[in-house]
């Protein structure tokens, strides 16, 4: 999140300065269009609507943020966005979840601060409502940002989310690539043949294109705590992928395939000189939970609920 440390220096200094700040969805993507995609409520214009209200008040928010990027906290930048003033005031409903008369603190909107470990900065009070919706909304896809009218909640990771890299870009790779990011990973997806490697059928991820499958380690860098997805089309590739899976020393290597070709696959890399138990306790082949996935979509599923699985104990 190093990019971000200049764009929140900057809204201080112009804070400071008593600057209406002038950044954009470019600063702050989760403004982009496509971000903004699948939550109609929101207007185009709601990110100016949120640095139209900020002050001098709200710096320590901003510092706070800044701290957390340094030290790696588990951290997120929250917008507090208003579509209707009347409406995000109103308690209807929220006796449902044990919160009587409890709309939002006020109708403007403005930044927040929150931590994986429940700390929340703000510029002004907030109600139970609000900490609970600021805190949902840091947690990945929020499950309340719809539920009540009138408010609405985004929010910026402040560390460097986790990486899948899909090898190979197949049709599962592409129902892969939808739900993870979905889920909140950064997918990287690798390929030796541009008519499959296309923003069209990749658009939310960084996209490498390399001459050939052999000596991985000199166009990627996945590190220990990245995911390798291993997903060459037929599988034509896939001993060359394992081969990187050793090298990388990834903790997570998922294989697609039959357990008999897997088998096949360990084999060819025995042969090749490399020892298969340096794979141990990371190889998940074949890849994803079972629960009778089948077609490319409903893999992608299963892989990606088994990448939340491992993300989440890992956090533990």
């Amino acid at each position: 999140m190093a990019q971000l440390k200049p764009v929140l220096r900057q809204l201080i200094d112009e804070l400071n300065e008593g600057i209406t700040p002038t950044l954009t969805s470019d600063d702050f993507p989760c403004f982009s269009p496509l971000a903004l995609a699948t939550k109609p409520h929101i207007k185009p214009g709601a990110l100016s609507e949120v640095l139209d209200s900020l002050s001098k008040a709200d710096i320590p928010t901003l510092e706070r943020a800044l701290a957390a990027i340094d030290a790696d906290e588990k951290a997120w930048l929250g917008f507090k966005i208003v579509t209707d003033k009347e409406a995000a005031l109103s308690s209807e409903d929220t006796d449902v979840i044990g919160m009587r008369e409890q709309g939002s603190a006020d109708s403007l909107p403005g930044i927040f601060f929150a931590t994986d470990d429940r700390e929340v900065v703000f510029s002004r009070e907030i109600s139970e409502r609000d900490r609970f919706q600021m805190l949902d909304v840091t947690r990945g896809p929020s499950m309340h940002d719809e539920q009540y009218a009138g408010v609405s909640w985004l929010s910026l990771p402040l560390f460097v989310e986790d990486r899948v890299f899909i090898l190979g870009a197949s049709a599962v790779s592409v129902a892969l690539e939808r739900y993870a990011n979905d889920a909140g990973f950064n997918t990287v997806v690798v390929d030796y043949d541009p008519a499959y490697l296309t923003a069209e059928r990749f658009p939310r991820s960084e996209r490498i294109l390399i001459p050939s499958f052999d000596e991985l380690d000199s166009y990627l860098d996945a590190k220990e705590n990245d995911y390798l997805c291993v997903l060459t089309r037929g599988h034509m590739y896939d001993p060359e992928c394992l081969i990187y899976g050793i090298t990388s020393k990834a903790r997570y290597v998922g294989m697609l395939g039959h357990p008999l070709k897997n088998e096949r696959v360990l084999s060819l890399i025995e042969e090749r000189g490399y020892d298969r138990g340096l794979l141990d306790g990371v190889l998940y082949a074949p890849i994803g939970i079972k629960f009778g996935a089948k077609g490319p979509v409903e893999l992608g599923m299963c892989i990606v609920a088994q990448l939340i699985q491992i993300r989440a104990e890992r956090r533990k």
